[in-house]
C-alpha cells in the first residue's frame, strides 16, 4: 500500500488560519511557561520606555524560545 499525500484544498487559507491562531497560541504559551496570568502578559506587553516591564533573564529567553517554536510551528503549514 502506497502512503497517500495530503493535499491542502487551499494553503492560502490554512497560512491564514495559522497567522491568526499564532498570536493566541504564543500568548498561552508564555503565561504557561512564565506562570502569568492573560492580564499580566498583555499589561507587559503595554508598558513602554517610560514605564519599562521588568523581564527576568530566564523569562526573555523563554519568550525567544516561545516565539521561534510558534514561528516554525507556521512555517511547517506552507
Amino acid at each position: 500500500m502506497q502512503p497517500t499525500k495530503t493535499v491542502q484544498s487551499n494553503p492560502l487559507r490554512s497560512l491564514l488560519e495559522g497567522f491568526a491562531g499564532s498570536a493566541v497560541k504564543f500568548r498561552e504559551k508564555v503565561c504557561e511557561e512564565c506562570g502569568w496570568s492573560e492580564s499580566t502578559f498583555y499589561k507587559k506587553a503595554r508598558e513602554t520606555r517610560h514605564h519599562a516591564a521588568v523581564f527576568s533573564i530566564a523569562e526573555m529567553e523563554k519568550i525567544k524560545d516561545l516565539a521561534w517554536e510558534v514561528q516554525q510551528e507556521l512555517k511547517d503549514r506552507l
